[in-house]
């Protein structure tokens, strides 16, 4: 029996790790540069801790997902031999299956609501105010990743505090709630801004789905057959967007269209030509993360710029089906809280705008961004015990 206790210090092991790993790598490049190496291996041991106080052990070998994820670290691991990767690629995978088993187990507890919001949402305004992405080592997409994670976090803590103000029937809440959605508005127009001064175009994407599905009314979401092709672009989007950069990089002579000081076409499409080209010749198992790329910018670095596409390439279409699968039915399940809680409809916002953003990035398998991720589901799991609380159902 897994009690409240225990989920509290799941909690705080998860929001510690958060806490410690963007203060390493959030604040000073050279501090970046000296703890980045690790920050794989210090996200595996925060979420295995968070499995053992959040999960089970007994319940867990009775559990048919359990095995599911247990049989995709084993089959990666394996195709890591044999085709001589670096075997430090299996965390990556491994977290990123570790942080889908744990997304229906991990609660944020009600006090720490705001907090857990307000952590990431910091980043924001200290990166748009110390600007570090062109003059202090950090490359500036980087800058962009952090600017649209705490944007979206942003924009959760200001629609929780609309609603406790309103709950709460303060005196001045009619003045409140204005102040509130005008500095809403105000950050919006801030986010873009600063995203544009950055140049990130891939953090632009991920600020246009924030605000999109922000503005969308609750009675979209009531259709689950359109709820689930939006999960379903999502995950699989990230193969889906690939293809296209592909095919677009083959008639790019009469095709172009400039995003901020680019072409759209400006280096991904060679890049995932290249990379699909040597993953069609080994599917089941991958081309691990050895491999030397041939494309001349990236003299020879291994770099897919994307996440769910790096599972693929570098593990296989077994393990990229399972991990895609996992996180499809993990988002599937969230429909109902994100139809009928206004604060539920942001934080999938934010879910939606760290997946996109990993079109063109790693992203969301890189920590901290993988466990900012994690702290979604967190989130999200409070509101939905929230409304089961007043539905009486608990």
């Amino acid at each position: 029996m897994i009690t409240e206790k225990r989920k509290k210090a799941g909690y705080f092991i998860l929001f510690a790790a958060i806490f410690i790993m963007t203060a390493a790598e959030w604040n000073v490049y050279e501090w970046y540069t000296a703890v980045s190496p690790y920050g794989t291996l210090f996200s595996s041991a925060a979420l295995i801790a968070c499995f053992f106080c959040c999960v089970n052990v007994k319940d867990a070998v009775k559990d048919p997902v359990f095995y599911l994820m247990a049989a995709a670290d084993v089959i990666a691991l394996i195709n890591l031999f044999l085709v001589n990767s670096h075997l430090g690629a299996i965390l990556t995978v491994a977290d990123f299956l570790l942080i889908c088993y744990l997304a229906n187990k991990m609660i944020v507890p009600k006090p720490f609501f705001i907090v857990s919001a307000a952590l990431p949402a910091f980043y924001f305004f200290y990166w748009t105010i110390d600007v570090k992405g062109y003059f202090k080592g950090y490359n500036t997409n980087y800058g962009g990743l952090i600017l649209i994670g705490g944007f979206a976090f942003l924009m959760i803590l200001m629609q929780y505090l609309r609603e406790y103000f309103r709950e709460n029937q303060t005196e001045r809440y009619r003045i409140i709630k204005w102040v509130l959605l005008i500095l809403q508005l105000f950050f919006i127009a801030l986010g873009y801004n600063i995203i544009a001064w950055y140049r990130s175009r891939c953090a632009l994407a991920g600020w246009a789905v924030t605000v999109l599905l922000i503005l969308l009314p609750k009675k979209i979401w009531k259709s689950r057959v359109l709820y689930a092709l939006v999960c379903f672009f999502f995950t699989f989007g990230a193969v889906i967007t690939s293809a296209v950069y592909v095919w677009l990089g083959k008639v790019k002579d009469v095709f172009s269209i400039r995003i901020f000081y680019k072409d759209i076409l400006s280096g991904r499409e060679e890049l995932w030509g290249e990379l699909w080209d040597a993953y069609l010749k080994r599917p089941f198992t991958g081309i691990g993360s050895a491999y030397e790329m041939q494309v001349d910018f990236m003299r020879g670095m291994f770099e897919v710029h994307n996440g769910l596409l790096d599972i693929l390439f570098v593990h296989g279409i077994a393990v990229f089906i399972v991990a895609c699968l996992f996180l499809f039915f993990r988002l599937l399940k969230l429909r109902e809280c994100v139809e009928k809680d206004e604060t539920g409809k942001y934080i999938f916002a934010a879910m939606a705008a760290i997946l996109v953003t990993s079109f063109f990035e790693n992203f969301v398998i890189v920590p901290p961004f993988s466990l900012l991720f994690l702290l979604l589901f967190a989130l999200m799991n409070n509101r939905i015990e929230r409304s089961l609380d007043r539905s009486g159902k608990v």
